[in-house]
């Protein structure tokens, strides 16, 4: 079966998602085409299937052309869309996709956080052109079913681990901490990914006091690229809670080579989201082995069990946050039973082949149907 998956950033998450998947499928015998930013963070990696990059910072009609050119050559018997090329729209593009192949939608986020209602609209507009639409969780797929209504399918297939970022090496704290020049001494908090306003960070640099008057050394690090907000009001949130030299904030991107070493670093991995439906990074810190607190929202309810793989707190709630995380940095023992709970269900319950089985069983029912939306399975869930 030839596949063509749509990744339209190059970087990043879905980027990393997306290289998993289509190496799990290829290892399965799919003939999967990746079709990514001209500028491609994993262009080194060999996952065994065929990258085109081809998407540039071109007009919206030109790259829009260039996809449809890719498919029409190509013939796939599925295009899988994992991004859009533009919030704005993209609505137009994929029903004519939708012409030359079956069109699958990977929604990994169904609740937009700072977007418009255009963008909403196009996001769901998008979706509802697909003949069936993934979700990794049953909060999305309940949400993505009541959003499309009825005959559109939902389809929950699970997202894998992220242990490639290990890459076969085990990184020592020590050395990761010296490698990335933080303090070699302490407990250090980890807040990694995009930084934007839903994931809390102004409220849990306000709760590092609470945390200190418990571990005076405790430093925490937050890094990402700033996609929402400014340096500035970070900067001032950390001069209000006079905790400047206990915060490193680094508001940059970090390649995927120094992922695990970040994570290596760290003695928690702190999420402090007040909404999600689910989280790459949350799911990166379970596969490499850190430590987790995380607010108890979204899909985290759904695969961290509190006390077993990470400790939940409720959103919003800064004094229950530090206290937390308090007791996390007090009990090193339990704090590493727990990471490794969370990493063994990651290596089993996240499995990338059987979800790219799952994805290739979904391919398969469309291919030989005739009335794709409609065709019921065991995994699909409709409206």
């Amino acid at each position: 079966m030839k596949i063509v998956m749509i990744e339209t950033g190059g970087w990043g998450g879905l980027a990393h998602y997306a290289w998993n998947l289509c190496r799990a499928l290829a290892t399965e015998g799919a003939d999967v085409h990746l079709l990514t930013a001209v500028r491609y963070e994993l262009a080194e990696l060999d996952g065994g299937f065929r990258v085109d990059a081809c998407l540039s910072a071109a007009s919206f009609p030109r790259v829009a052309a260039r996809v449809l050119g890719r498919i029409a050559a190509l013939a796939p018997d599925v295009v899988h869309v994992q991004s859009l090329l533009s919030t704005r729209f993209d609505a137009a593009l994929w029903p004519l996709a939708r012409r030359r192949a079956r069109l699958v939608a990977t929604a990994h986020n169904v609740r937009p956080h700072e977007h418009g209602r255009w963008e909403e609209w196009t996001l769901w507009r998008t979706l509802r052109a697909a003949d069936t639409v993934v979700v990794h969780t049953r909060e999305a797929a309940d949400i993505t079913s009541r959003r499309l209504g009825p005959g559109h399918r939902v389809e929950l297939i699970h997202h894998g681990d992220y242990a490639f970022f290990r890459n076969g090496r085990a990184v020592d704290r020590s050395a990761a901490r010296r490698a990335l020049e933080l303090p070699e001494r302490g407990q250090l908090l980890l807040a990694f990914g995009a930084i934007r306003p839903y994931k809390g960070l102004l409220d849990l640099i306000g709760a590092l006091p609470a945390v200190q008057r418990r571990h005076p050394e405790a430093h925490l690090v937050v890094v990402g690229p700033l996609l929402v907000g400014s340096r500035d009001e970070y900067e001032q949130a950390i001069a209000r809670a006079h905790v400047g030299d206990a915060v490193t904030f680094r508001p940059v991107y970090v390649p995927h080579a120094e992922v695990a070493t970040y994570f290596a670093a760290a003695d928690v991995a702190v999420f402090n989201y007040r909404d999600v439906t689910d989280s790459g990074a949350l799911r990166v810190a379970a596969s490499l082995g850190t430590p987790i607190v995380a607010t108890s929202v979204g899909a985290f309810r759904e695969f961290l069990a509190d006390g077993a793989t990470g400790r939940l707190v409720s959103p919003g709630d800064a004094r229950a946050l530090a206290a937390t995380l308090g007791d996390v940095l007090a009990d090193v023992a339990g704090a590493a039973r727990m990471a490794d709970a969370a990493r063994a269900l990651s290596a089993s319950a996240w499995s990338w082949t059987d979800s790219a089985r799952a994805t290739l069983s979904l391919y398969d029912a469309l291919a030989r149907s005739s009335s794709p939306r409609l065709v019921d399975t065991r995994r699909g869930t409709h409206a």
